[in-house]
């Protein structure tokens, strides 16, 4: 299993830092999705399994036997564990919500219990799950205090967290009897490579729509930037008001003036009249295209409403 993913505000990102953030999600992508078809060929049944040996203690005399008796929750199952013996072996652990209760005696005699139960689950996460290891290894120290002292200091806890936080419960500190020392070796099962690779998927497509959606800022940002930039120096050309020259005065104005308006009048005249896309020049071009064929249809026309007027007088 993996860490719990913390809820952090985005981080804010440049253009090319939300590209190159969203690059890295899909080359971590593919390999993560490469690493659950690997695990899918493989098909592994084999259940996970937690070793715990009891290497050291500390706080007792050196004729002490002391032996540890582990009790698991989730499977519930117990175990006893002589100091620099052999190993307490569980099989099938379910890691994210099972404790370890551990108790403490010398020969016969009970020493006292671990203050608080054993998380399981920060034992057994995976630190690289596209590529984990065979094993894990901690160590793990327990204090070890008087059987009442443990379920007294239990309900100080649990009354603490039903009170407010500002709140101060006033617990008499018991002494430690002792201090525990155990070694867990975790060997994870396909299963839960399988839930690493999950997990971390669902954190990488997290981080990856988070740079989509700052890349898209960013690029409504830039555009809104460019517009902006181009309407301030773009320059508007407009007609002058005045037109150059409106104050000179006498003969040559007035003589250019003429001038002006005789040749513009040639010009009207050659584009109306002689000019080849003139009416003149238009009606005159089809009068010549259809001449033979008004000629031809005007007698045609005139034989057949007129004939009369072209037959021959009776013979007297």
């Amino acid at each position: 299993m993996t860490e719990s993913a913390t809820s952090a505000p985005p981080k804010e990102m440049t253009l090319e830092e939300a590209r190159d953030e969203i690059k890295k999600c899909e080359e971590e992508i593919q390999s993560i999705k490469g690493a659950l078809r690997g695990i899918s060929s493989n098909n592994s049944s084999e259940a996970n399994s937690l070793e715990i040996e009891f290497t050291k203690v500390e706080g007792l005399p050196d004729t002490a036997k002391p032996t540890l008796k582990l009790q698991l929750s989730s499977p519930v199952e117990e175990r006893d564990v002589p100091l620099g013996g052999g190993k307490a072996t569980f099989e099938g652990v379910e890691t994210s919500i099972a404790t370890l209760v551990v108790d403490a005696k010398d020969a016969d005699i009970p020493l006292g219990t671990g203050a608080n139960p054993v998380e399981i689950e920060p034992l057994c996460i995976l630190d690289d799950p596209i590529q984990p290891k065979d094993e894990y290894v901690k160590e793990v120290a327990v204090a070890i205090v008087a059987a009442g002292a443990a379920a007294s200091e239990r309900t100080a806890d649990a009354k603490e967290s039903e009170t407010e936080g500002d709140a101060e419960n006033e617990t008499k500190a018991e002494p430690v009897v002792c201090t525990v020392t155990m070694k867990v070796t975790y060997k994870p099962s396909g299963k839960d490579q399988r839930d690493g690779l999950y997990d971390l998927l669902n954190k990488t497509s997290q981080k990856k729509a988070a740079a989509l959606s700052e890349l898209r800022k960013r690029s409504i940002e830039k555009a809104k930037a460019g517009a902006s930039a181009a309407g301030s120096t773009a320059v508007t050309k407009s007609k002058p008001s005045v037109k150059p020259g409106f104050l000179k005065k006498g003969g040559n104005a007035a003589n250019e003036t003429d001038s002006k308006g005789l040749v513009s009048m040639a010009k009207k005249w050659y584009k109306r009249v002689t000019g080849p896309d003139s009416i003149v020049m238009k009606t005159a071009f089809w009068a010549l295209v259809t001449k033979d064929f008004l000629i031809f249809f005007g007698a045609v026309g005139l034989m057949h409403y007129k004939g009369n007027l072209l037959s021959l007088p009776p013979p007297v």
